[in-house]
């Protein structure tokens, strides 16, 4: 079965880049021809081929034209020659397919070629990088390429004004980075005012290192948060507390799904210490929350691997790129936990104003694509969640770089003093090292056994992130020992230097298998550019982090059947099985990565409901229509409680009618008539237009439309709010659904919608109360005024 899948998939490769080939060869005879026309001309030929594009939607034809165009462009600005194979990634990118090219291929040129073509269509392409430094970057090298061929060009940063980005995303290609795209979309949904949003239409996207984005950082949401004041006392006692409870004991740890819960024993000395009869009884929810999140900080969180503790503050660290994430900080009160923790002042904790995945805000737009170096590994989860396929662009040179068996060792001790012996005897004949870590505490480790033995180095961790570019671009040079943390600096070329090549080129060491063989592979890449000679090999030991969490008693298994030195082995079996484990951890996470996914396409369908409706409100449909449609909501909503269809008349409750509309009894139902539910409730209605009616008089009509939008729109966005922190605390328990025979998504759809229901009556309420306050005030100044 999985050869026939294999041998299909190759089957596809081999077809689409036969396929690719025959279309450079009519690229390159187009591109021929315009060797001998003038700048103009160009300029004018693509102005033309733009008119057409945006006419007709595009063509084959005029597809190859605007490829020799762009190529003949990039040769005359930058004096750079596309190969076959960048042509053959940029077309892959138009025909809905990820590129997958390796490192130093020149991918950034390469974007230029789909880039340009979607741009002629005229409705705008986000680039997007992971990275700030990377899109200032480009956009600086492109900018001049595109400008020549009549493209527009803009750079979207964190920090920028309105009218700023306005102008940006105006631009037919707007380059910026992941989270800022998405935090301009929900803010452009949070607006109070239409001018100020400034995204256009989501239309194209082209996702540079797209497995960084779509995969690495897809647990990561974007939210934006508004600060409100933690409880010190709380989490500083709930720290104290855990502290003292034992693994086992008082409480468990799934390090497979990274969770934690509290034992019987654990859970009666929290009731007995914090006085209360039932942990898990409503009223106990908020206790029950903080002694949570401050064990998943004691046990799962650790400190220069999840996060860094600088200038009194905790800072998150990417898991998988060991960079840390400015401005983001973890929710639900963990990050406050992980403080009270590490004995810091407490930050404010974030109230969720908004709130979306990264894989689901790229799913949004009409046209999605991308590229990077490793990426087949997930070739199903790109399939299944965004129905792209993946290309493998072959080299255009040759690859040299010699991939060596993977060296096993007992203990990590005996792992660390090989590694530097081969450090030490590399470097003494001048060949460049670049050792990738996991973690900044490994990064560390390594860094204080070089300087110990006296060899230079330079490291590069989430402490360094700003010197990132420049210490990779240095790290093929004679003699050069780096260190990086779970390959930061991507995007970046390693040149090598003068007599590099003849010493073997860039040697890459990996300290530690990764969770994701994907990572692994990009580690390695790093060397054997553009044929260049290079070399890698990883070190592992049976006391790896990753054996630790995921494969403990398995590895038990292995100790007596081999000959372990102190120097390694290399064994094949020991090879397939670390596979086999990162197999395993990598079909967890995807499942992880494909649960968050359905949960917020369940969350996104509320959220286009109540963005659509805001968006109405903001842009100016008659407020009073909106009100209105409230309040006779709000009275069926109590008519069917205190006067339902299916009881008699004499059985209704219309006191309670009487009192919560502000109605005397005899004007609801007068006296010698017989009571009807349709009479009963046109007498209400007709009672609250009246009043609504009066709350927008004629003479100042405009400003109270303006008074009223500002206040319904206030309720609303309360209302949201509260229903994601509902939302968030559902996700929290909905796994443990599946031990009551439920399907957690399922379950995780009724509850929810149950939720929005909820949250739609709260807005029924405030609009009702906001109304009836604003009655009683104007007839409390007018019975002031006949006084």
């Amino acid at each position: 079965m999985l050869f026939r899948l294999a041998k299909r998939i190759f089957d596809r490769q081999s077809t689409e880049i036969r396929k690719l080939r025959r279309i450079v060869s009519h690229i390159d005879r187009h591109y021929r021809q315009l060797s001998s026309s003038s700048d103009e001309q160009l300029q004018s030929l693509s102005k033309e081929l733009r008119s057409k594009a945006e006419e007709e939607r595009g063509s084959p034809l005029m597809k190859v034209e605007a490829f020799a165009l762009a190529k003949e462009a990039i040769r005359r600005i930058s004096g750079k020659t596309l190969h076959d194979v960048q042509l053959m990634g940029g077309w892959a990118m138009t025909e809905r397919n990820i590129a997958e090219m390796a490192t130093g291929e020149g991918k950034t040129a390469t974007s230029i070629l789909p880039i340009y073509w979607f741009a002629l269509q005229g409705h705008g392409v986000h680039l997007i990088t992971a990275n700030e430094y990377l899109a200032g970057r480009d956009y600086a090298e492109m900018k001049p390429i595109f400008e020549f061929l009549g493209i527009s060009v803009g750079l979207n940063l964190a920090g920028l004004g309105i009218k700023a980005k306005q102008e940006a995303y105006q631009k037919d290609v707007t380059y910026g980075v992941c989270s800022e795209f998405g935090f301009d979309y929900l803010r452009d949904h949070l607006a109070r005012e239409p001018d100020e949003r400034v995204q256009r239409p989501l239309a194209y996207a082209l996702l540079d290192e797209i497995d960084s984005i779509l995969i690495d950082e897809a647990r990561t949401p974007l939210i934006i948060a508004r600060k409100t004041k933690a409880s010190p006392d709380l989490y500083y006692v709930c720290a104290r507390f855990v502290e003292r409870l034992q693994e086992k004991r008082d409480y468990e740890v799934d390090r497979e799904l990274n969770q934690v819960t509290f034992t019987d024993r654990g859970i009666q000395s929290i009731e007995k210490v914090f006085m209360i009869d039932n942990l898990y009884h409503l009223e106990n929810t908020n206790v029950y929350h903080y002694l949570l999140q401050s064990l998943r900080a004691k046990a799962l969180m650790k400190r220069n691997v999840d996060y860094i503790v600088r200038d009194e503050k905790v800072a998150i660290i990417d898991a998988f790129t060991g960079r840390i994430l400015q401005g983001r900080q973890y929710n639900d009160g963990l990050q406050q936990a992980i403080e009270a923790k590490e004995d810091v002042p407490l930050s404010p904790e974030n109230v969720t104003h908004a709130v979306i995945t990264i894989q689901k805000f790229f799913s949004l737009y009409t046209y999605l694509t991308g590229m990077t170096g490793t990426i087949r590994s997930e070739a199903e989860e790109v399939q299944n969640l965004f129905g792209l396929d993946i290309v493998a662009i072959p080299t255009h040179r040759p690859v040299l770089r010699i991939d060596e068996e993977d060296v096993f060792f007992m203990t990590r001790q005996e792992k660390y003093s090989e590694i530097m012996r081969e450090v030490k005897k590399r470097h003494a004949i001048g060949q460049p090292v670049l050792i990738g870590t996991t973690s900044i505490e490994q990064s560390e480790e390594v860094a204080s056994r070089l300087q110990a033995l006296e060899l230079p180095y330079q490291l590069l961790n989430a402490k360094e992130e700003e010197k990132e570019a420049s210490i990779i671009s240095a790290a093929g040079l004679k003699g050069a020992i780096t260190i990086a943390t779970n390959m930061a600096g991507r995007g970046t070329d390693i040149v090598l230097g003068p007599g590099v090549a003849e010493l073997g080129g860039l040697h890459v060491i990996g300290t530690e298998r990764h969770e994701s063989r994907r990572i692994d592979n990009q580690l390695r890449g790093r060397s054997g550019r553009q044929g260049d000679p290079g070399s890698s090999c990883f070190y592992i030991s049976m006391e790896d982090e990753l054996i630790d969490r995921f494969a403990s008693e398995e590895a038990v298994q292995w100790f007596g059947k081999f000959q372990w030195r102190e120097s390694g082995i290399r064994e094949q079996t020991l090879a397939r099985w670390i596979e086999r484990v990162q197999k395993r951890i990598e079909q967890q996470n995807y499942e992880i990565r494909t649960f968050v996914y359905v949960l917020d396409s369940v969350v996104h369908e509320q959220r286009v409901s109540f963005y659509e409706h805001r968006k109405e409100v903001v842009d100016g449909q008659d407020i009073q229509y909106f009100l209105r449609g409230h309040l006779v909501r709000y009275v069926r909503q109590w008519m069917e409680t205190h006067a339902p269809r299916e009881q008699a008349p004499d059985e209704w409750d219309i006191s309670v009618l009487s009192r919560e509309f502000r109605l005397p009894s005899t004007l609801l139902v007068p006296e010698n008539k017989a009571a009807d539910r349709s009479e009963l409730m046109d007498t209400i209605n007709a009672y609250w237009d009246a009043k609504l009616e009066d709350l927008f008089p004629l003479e100042n009509r405009s400003q109270c439309c303006k008074k009223w939008r500002s206040a319904y729109l206030q309720i609303l966005d309360k209302a949201w709010m509260r229903h994601l922190e509902q939302l968030e605390l559902l996700k929290l328990g909905i796994q443990f659904r599946k031990y009551g025979k439920q399907d957690p998504v399922q379950a995780f759809k009724e509850d929810a919608w149950k939720l929005y229901g909820q949250m739609e009556e709260t807005v029924r309420k405030k609009v009702y109360d906001a109304v009836l306050k604003e009655r009683i005030r104007e007839g409390q100044q007018v019975n002031g005024k006949v006084g």
